[in-house]
């Protein structure tokens, strides 16, 4: 099945289950916005190959993207909009389309090519993504009990990649969403979070040690 979809190029990749907070400007957007409001459909969020974010010059966009729900919008005081999405699922792009002030694609959905996932695999690469969420927590100074990781391989692939924001490059998520091979999605995922962990690790060390140099000055 094949069907037309506004498309929303960022310097950002969207994951499945990923919240994004968008801040939308440009007239052509904000047409984009209101008739997806208007018709209750979504929109599909794309990495940019080649081109600009802003303005009105060309854009390439990579051809897997992820599907945005809206979940929110509101007017700020400076005329922009506050949008809240969170993406839904993996389109292809089989061919983008003219007649709009905004990007638009005809596109396909892609279904997940099955893996042999260990068990010891996915329980592992679970475990060192409630570390990774353990890490965040410290940093935010929160404290949860429990820390909830996805059951299955390709939703905690998707997981991995939408903590990673700012921890790994786009383009190298990028990968990460474009893999349909669950095996593989979770393998790259993988190598993903270990960067993430060391990264946030230090982090967290750097954060707990200026708290503790705050709780000193004033004793």
């Amino acid at each position: 099945m094949t069907e037309r979809l506004r498309l929303f190029p960022l310097r950002t990749v969207l994951f499945p289950g990923m919240a994004l907070s968008l801040q939308v400007f440009e007239e052509r957007y904000r047409t984009l916005v209101a008739e997806c409001l208007d018709s209750r459909a979504p929109f599909g969020v794309v990495l940019i190959r080649e081109g600009n974010e802003v303005g009105g010059g060309p854009v390439v966009p990579h051809n897997i993207g992820a599907t945005a729900r809206l979940e929110r919008v509101a007017p700020t005081r400076d005329g922009r909009l506050a949008v809240q999405v969170v993406g839904v699922r993996r389109f292809r792009i089989l061919e983008t389309l003219e007649g709009e002030p905004y990007l638009s694609a005809r596109v396909e959905y892609p279904v997940d090519q099955a893996a042999e996932v260990s068990a010891e695999l996915l329980q592992e690469t679970r475990e060192r993504y409630r570390q990774l969420q353990r890490l965040r927590h410290t940093i935010a100074n929160e404290y949860h009990r429990h820390v909830e990781a996805p059951e299955t391989p390709g939703a905690l692939a998707d997981a991995i990649g939408g903590v990673s924001r700012g921890l790994a490059t786009e383009r190298t998520l990028q990968r990460v969403l474009a893999a349909l091979s669950v095996r593989k999605r979770l393998d790259l995922a993988s190598e993903v979070l270990a960067g993430a962990i060391t990264a946030t690790h230090q982090q967290a060390q750097a954060v707990v040690a200026q708290r503790w140099a705050r709780v000193e000055r004033r004793n």
